[in-house]
């Protein structure tokens, strides 16, 4: 069952720019001195501030939105590029009068007149027969290769330091009539790029508890068509130098490009296409389907695989007729399918003795709860096989999970040196201590130089502490890092494409690859003293460490962890999502909770991204709801229809007071496009934005690209799923 809530209250600030104190170029700065009246001579000193130009770091590109390949109702959005560096879009200059412009900016293009992505390096966009030229390094040049009547990016020959001409780059040319179509005029694209902070308490782990990130967007969008699909294409392209090129307000072409230009050559960092539709791919509608047949109903919700659930009185009868040695195809089958809803999987098993046969096997992530069962170290993975006579198969899931730990402890080798030292130190401390005894025992308890044994002794009493550095590889695999998937998820039908799965933890199966790692440098029997208080030691060393792992817990939840520390974790429950939520919005925030109302939240252990598409969250606790939020830093921005007035319309929003971000009522007004209808036009929407404010007491001294964005987003999504 869920509830679905729109607006829902998120926390975000939005500043203007990030603009660094110096740009990137070549620069000299020169000293002078005067002293006594005397004049020296003047010394300069030339250094660089590097930057790209030809292409982008390959982490630079946080996210682009909507989501490549993603089929949904587009029509009015403006697509988005969240950029790691915040200074990164003013890293250049585009408009030589106005800092405040990106060099950055996303050209949208519909199905036919989309350009195509080329390839090249640094001297196709520079004239054919260009000499280019490296600063401080004359001896390294190139010729360029750019056609005829071709217009690309001006003065920026010689290139910078660090840079050549055979550097990668990627381009696009476009017919000068599309070139003005798509791109924003010189006074629309200040109002184009933005940043963004949020915190960081509710999405996937991190060292930080704040996140800034800049905001690039498209001035474009696809235009809705009856029953048919529109196929957008965007690009992040550069615009340095290309101010003065730029259309004017209505998208003709500028007077200033040079006589003759048939088209115009850009350089291209990122293209992805998306297509506006009835389709259910934006961000609510995303969540809707997850876990649905095609035909709309709901499919499972644990972690199992697909499998009708047996009656429990016939599963009992099955199991009874198993043990009298009368079991029938019709139990067989019954009891595979109870097999199956309860976790396992049947896997291939190659047998010690070079035989193979078909074993039960299932991970840590179970679909249903089972209470905590007293665990015994074992010395071998054999001894933890369990086998049913009556149907002829092991279950293998707790011997995998022994050796799995052994596997990973000796894979690492600083883990695995810093435990076998330790219980070294263990072992010789125990030795020293039945020394000790031996000798008492043999004084008979006469005194002999009692001074020196009664320090000797004191000191054998205090035994070594577990180091740091064990407590904190053995937190990471109770929360099953490291860990394989394929141990996680034994069969892929688990987990399809677009679900959501809820699981608890198999305590047994942590206590069996704890004891595997643990069993490196184990001397004797698992019994012995030594061995069992080393584990003990490690597993409480582990305890301390486990519910400090993720560091950007909210405040009151850190506060509850410090209080929690010595006690034992209990009940973790948590949840797998493999869908296009975990690729398209990878901010995603996400909270669980113990009560079907949302008012008791859950310690969130571990929330990781383990694949482009797949996320696990662990939480402390039964969870009874989990609730996915829109991520603010990822919230799009655009444009709404209105069929009685037959325009695009935005709703204006509260930028001071208590009521700040929230709509205004009956704040709609509309928002300026060019004669195409699909192309935005920044700088006179926001005049109607700012004079629209003003008519709401809500006048601001300067409108600038942070207020711009604040009155384009759209509604953040937060959606509930409520565990049964």
């Amino acid at each position: 069952m869920r509830e679905m809530t729109d607006n829902v209250e998120q926390f975000v600030s939005f500043t203007q720019y990030d603009i660094p104190p110096l740009k990137s170029g070549d620069y000299t700065i020169t000293a002078t001195q005067t002293a006594n009246q005397q004049e020296f001579t003047p010394v300069s000193k030339r250094f660089a501030v590097p930057g790209n130009r030809f292409r982008l770091n390959g982490d630079d590109i946080i996210s682009v939105l909507p989501a490549p390949l993603a089929n949904g109702e587009f029509a009015g959005v403006m697509p988005l590029v969240a950029l790691k560096r915040t200074a990164l879009p003013w890293q250049r200059t585009s408009v030589k009068a106005d800092e405040t412009a990106p060099w950055l900016a996303i050209l949208v293009f519909m199905e036919g007149e989309q350009p195509i992505l080329q390839k090249g390096d640094a001297t196709y966009v520079f004239p054919q027969g260009t000499t280019i030229t490296v600063d401080n390094n004359p001896g390294l040049t190139g010729t360029g290769q750019m056609p005829d009547h071709y217009f690309s990016y001006q003065n920026i020959n010689p290139l910078e330091y660090g840079q050549t001409p055979s550097d990668p780059c990627a381009f696009i040319d476009l017919p000068v009539d599309t070139f003005s179509k798509t791109c924003p005029s010189a006074a629309d694209l200040p109002y184009l790029a933005h940043i963004r902070e949020t915190d960081t308490y509710d999405s996937s782990d991190s060292d930080e508890t704040s996140f800034s990130c800049a905001i690039v967007l498209g001035n474009r969008w696809p235009q809705p068509k009856a029953n048919q699909s529109v196929n957008a294409y965007a690009y992040l392209v550069s615009l340095e130098n290309m101010g003065e090129y730029l259309p004017d307000d209505s998208g003709n072409p500028s007077h200033n490009l040079p006589s003759g230009t048939t088209n115009v050559r850009l350089i291209c960092y990122r293209t992805w296409r998306f297509a506006a539709n009835d389709l259910a791919e934006r961000f609510k509608e995303l969540c809707e389907n997850l876990n649905r047949d095609p035909d709309g109903s709901i499919t499972l919700t644990t972690l199992r695989l697909p499998a009708d659930a047996p009656d429990q009185n016939a599963v009992q009868t099955a199991l009874n007729n198993q043990k009298s040695g009368q079991l029938t195809e019709a139990d067989a089958d019954l009891l595979v399918r109870n097999g199956l809803c309860l976790g396992y999987t049947a896997l291939d098993h190659h047998l010690r003795e070079a035989g193979s046969t078909v074993s039960w096997c299932r991970g840590p992530l179970l679909p249903f709860n089972t209470p905590p069962v007293s665990y015994s170290s074992v010395s071998c993975t054999d001894a933890l096989l369990r086998y049913d006579p009556q149907a002829g198969l092991f279950d293998a899931s707790y011997a995998q999970a022994w050796q799995l730990g052994q596997l990973l402890a000796l894979q690492s080798s600083s883990f695995s040196v810093s435990l076998y030292k330790w219980k070294h130190a263990l072992q010789k401390g125990a030795a020293a201590q039945q020394e000790m005894a031996l000798i008492q025992q043999k004084l008979g308890g006469a005194g002999l130089f009692p001074s020196f044994f009664a320090r000797r002794s004191a000191r054998l009493d205090q035994v070594p502490a577990a180091p740091a550095d064990i407590g904190e590889w053995i937190g990471r695999l109770k929360l099953l890092k490291g860990v394989p998937f394929s141990a996680l998820v034994p069969d892929e039908r688990m987990l399809p494409v677009e679900s959501l799965r809820f699981f608890y933890f198999d305590p047994y199966w942590i206590e069996a690859i704890v004891d595997g790692a643990f069993s490196i440098g184990r001397g004797g029997t698992p019994g012995q003293g030594n061995e069992v208080d080393a584990l003990a030691r490690g597993r409480q060393a582990a305890q301390l460490s486990v519910r400090r792992q993720r560091k950007n817990q909210r405040p009151h939840v850190a506060a509850r962890l410090a209080a929690a520390d010595q006690q034992d974790l209990g009940t973790v429950t948590g949840c797998l999502l493999r869908s296009q939520l975990v690729s398209g919005w990878p901010l995603l925030k996400i909270k669980g909770y113990s009560d079907t109302g949302g008012v008791n939240d859950l310690t969130p252990l571990r929330i990781e991204r383990l694949s482009d598409d797949v996320l696990i969250c662990l939480f402390e606790g039964e969870l009874k709801m989990l609730v996915l939020h829109e991520p603010p830093a990822q919230l799009h921005c655009g444009v709404e229809w209105d069929n009685n007035t037959q325009r695009y319309t935005t709703t204006l929003r509260y930028l001071t007071g208590g009521s700040a971000g929230q709509q205004i009522p009956n704040g709609v007004i509309p928002v300026a496009v060019r004669p195409d209808g699909q192309t935005l036009q920044a700088a006179d929407t926001a005049n109607a934005i700012q004079n629209g404010l003003t008519s709401h007491d809500q006048a601001s001294d300067k409108f600038t690209s942070a207020e711009f964005a604040v009155e384009m987003v759209q509604g953040a999504v937060q959606v509930e799923f409520q565990v049964q």
